[in-house]
């Protein structure tokens, strides 16, 4: 089997922008959503709801999502165990074939689940596009490492038969984050499921419509509701009940570090009814550096700056958050990205023409604010025009001392700290001064430097002279180290391993006569 990437839609074609603009503007009409419990073939909503509103019109209840509980939970792992048997039997061509058909699927609902997605997150259309295609290169790309990579390995010896195969773990508890709620929610769980494990999703709160739209598509195609279910809710409930369950086998986790070393630490402690020791899979962010050699084309660097700071609003672990420039050309860099910033458009994603929209909600609103209003005395640019109403945080350029926690802590927002360096070996010295390793950028066009950089930058995704966000399927599998996560890099060749172990049979086929059975 042959993979591609999924093509990607050009917004400048008038076409493209009129085929998608009448779902996008028809959404408001269904608001606001309304977002069941799903256990099995079973859906209910529960009395209790959690309401998510438009981060451009707050006014708007966007989705209203069912909290599902400890109770939800151990229903769903009792139907997960009666028909865990059937799905890993599947053969891997099957379930490959059924993870294709859900790329299609997802192909023939793209506009709905695009616009969908736009309302709830506020991303703009062709952030929103890349992700989708991501979402799809998931699909195909892990139907076809099952089968190529994961199929039994045999080693025949005269009169012995040796077969290494790979056995589904068990029952998968997929939290995902809100950021990227079409490509991180459908990889997530996407690998696991097509090599035999049973799935429960946990949707970010946010972005629960999104999810469940996705989810739809693969229970269309044939992938049974009693295998993959759809469990929404609030994280320090629903989510730690996943967690701390004896019979969850693997938890498969983005988003927060906190939130992440707080799983690593539950599930290291072993239940009385517990028979497995749990496996946690977490991709924690990023404090993510771009390097700015002495001679560096300042047109890539500006051009890779801008959209790794400050699209989706900086809200990505992989987005930029510190900027170190050579002394050289640090003055002239620093100019022309505060005008550079200073142009971007900042509005609704209903206009094309921004680049730039709301943060997700309230509380990242005032907690940005709030980092803001405390660093003001170091901004030294930043985009002044932005809407009055709305969540919206304007991309802002800042020196900070060395001191301040503008440097390590995870900001998750438009703010870029920039500071000077005397040499290149400076600038990969304070890259790797971070808890995190996840992404990093190099603009240089010294040969010595780039290959300096290769060998010593200690990130999970090192680009050099382009963006750092962004990472393809296939081509760039994504994922870092230190505290930036556990596990192997998504969208690569060694994911899925996670979700399986390796067993052998080993055959004496040196018989000495026949059994009576046999021969009857």
């Amino acid at each position: 089997m042959e993979f591609k990437n999924e093509p990607i839609s050009d917004f400048s074609l008038e076409k493209e922008r009129a085929s998608i603009r009448k779902t996008l503007d028809s959404i408001p009409r269904l608001f606001p959503f309304q977002i069941p419990i799903s256990i099995g073939t079973k859906e209910k909503f529960s009395e209790k709801m959690l309401a998510h509103k438009n981060p451009w019109s707050p006014e708007l209840v966007a989705t209203n999502v069912s909290l599902s509980n400890a109770n939800d939970l151990e229903e769903t792992i009792q139907i997960s165990k009666k028909h865990w048997h059937s799905w890993k039997e599947q053969p891997q061509e099957e379930r490959s074939r059924l993870l294709l058909k859900v790329a299609e699927k997802l192909i023939n609902k793209k506009d709905f689940i695009l616009s969908v997605c736009i309302w709830e997150t506020g991303k703009h259309i062709t952030e929103a596009e890349i992700e989708f295609a991501e979402a799809i290169d998931f699909c195909r790309y892990y139907a076809m490492l099952a089968l190529n990579k994961l199929s039994p390995q045999k080693t025949i010896l005269l009169g012995e038969d040796n077969i290494y195969y790979y056995h589904p773990k068990g029952i998968v508890g997929c939290i995902t984050p809100w950021n990227f709620p079409m490509a991180i929610f459908t990889g997530m769980c996407a690998g696991p499921l097509v090599v035999g494990n049973i799935v429960i999703a946990k949707p970010a709160e946010e972005t629960s419509a999104t999810a469940y739209e996705i989810t739809k598509c693969f229970w269309e195609v044939g992938i049974p509701k009693e295998v993959f279910h759809f469990l929404p809710g609030i994280g320090s409930e629903i989510g730690e009940a996943i967690v701390n369950h004896p019979e969850v086998s693997v938890i498969n986790f983005t988003g927060s570090r906190d939130v992440g070393l707080s799983i690593l630490r539950s599930a290291s402690i072993v239940s009385p009814k517990q028979s497995i020791i749990k496996k946690v899979i977490c991709e924690l962010g990023g404090k993510n550096a771009m390097i700015v050699d002495a001679d560096a084309d300042l047109d890539v660097a500006i051009q890779s700056i801008l959209p790794s700071a400050f699209g989706f609003q900086g809200q990505k672990c992989s987005a930029l958050s510190r900027l170190y420039v050579h002394k050289d050309c640090y003055q002239k860099l620093k100019e022309r990205l505060i005008d550079a910033m200073d142009g971007l458009l900042v509005g609704s994603p209903l206009d094309f023409g921004n680049r730039v929209g709301p943060v997700i909600h309230e509380e990242s609103f005032l907690r940005l604010t709030k980092i803001q209003k405390e660093n003001d005395s170091f901004i030294v640019g930043k985009t002044q025009s932005i809407p009055s109403e709305g969540f919206y945080i304007s991309p802002s350029l800042y020196e900070p001392p060395k001191d301040s926690s503008m440097w390590r802590s995870e900001i998750f927002g438009p703010l870029l700290s920039m500071q000077k360096i005397s040499s290149f070996l400076e600038g990969i010295q304070l890259v790797n001064d971070s808890d995190y390793a996840l992404t990093c950028g190099v603009i240089s066009r010294n040969p010595k430097n780039v290959m300096e950089a290769k060998l010593k930058i200690d990130v999970g995704n090192l680009y050099i002279n382009r963006g750092i966000t962004g990472a393809i399927v296939n081509r760039q599998p994504f994922g870092g180290g230190k505290l930036s996560g556990t596990g192997a890099k998504a969208g690569g060749p060694d994911y899925l391993s996670l979700f399986v172990e390796g067993k052998t049979f080993t055959e004496n086929t040196m018989r000495h006569g026949f059994s009576r059975d046999t021969i009857q």
